[in-house]
């Protein structure tokens, strides 16, 4: 299955994600967006640049940080052979999986502004098949899919210390 997930380089005190190679190829390398999450300096660093040349860097200190919010948007199923049969045909193999922060207002702290982060295109999480235990996969791992974009926020929620959200 096709992925397309976020470069992530994770060091001791900082964590940097930008768009995937194959992502950047596809957009003919005219958009990149990076996220520097820096634990010694508070603060996570977004930088996203369109065409080359215009760039757009944002600071946000941690203690503006209220949640990581993580959803996924499945996407339809396009195989010809799905709309033949009688059985679900409206069943996906892959979503989109979203990652955003959400930050707190200055004048009301009940009142939040989504910040996002990336979006990773990757297969749902599902039971293992007869091909899965053929190419070796053991059977006590639980569900494949979505072991990306989930990593991602297992790093995001060690280092920002807030708690995981669907909106």
């Amino acid at each position: 299955m096709l992925s397309i997930t976020p470069n992530v380089e994770v060091q001791a005190d900082s964590v940097h994600a930008c768009t995937s190679r194959l992502a950047r190829l596809v957009w003919l390398f005219s958009y990149s967006h990076c996220v520097t999450v820096q634990r010694h300096l508070q603060r996570v660093v977004i930088s996203t640049r369109w065409l080359w040349l215009w760039q757009r860097v944002s600071v946000v200190p941690f203690e503006r940080i209220s949640r990581i919010i993580y959803r996924a948007q499945t996407l339809p199923s396009l195989a010809f052979w799905r709309y033949l049969s009688l059985a679900d045909s409206g069943a996906s193999e892959s979503a989109f999986f979203l990652i955003s922060i959400a930050l707190k207002r200055e004048s009301n702290s009940n009142d939040w502004t989504e910040v996002p982060l990336f979006t990773v295109w990757e297969e749902l999480p599902r039971e293992r098949d007869w091909l899965d235990k053929l190419a070796g996969a053991p059977d006590d791992e639980g569900l494949i899919g979505d072991e990306s974009p989930r990593a991602i926020v297992e790093i995001l929620r060690e280092y920002l210390r807030v708690p995981i959200s669907s909106h």
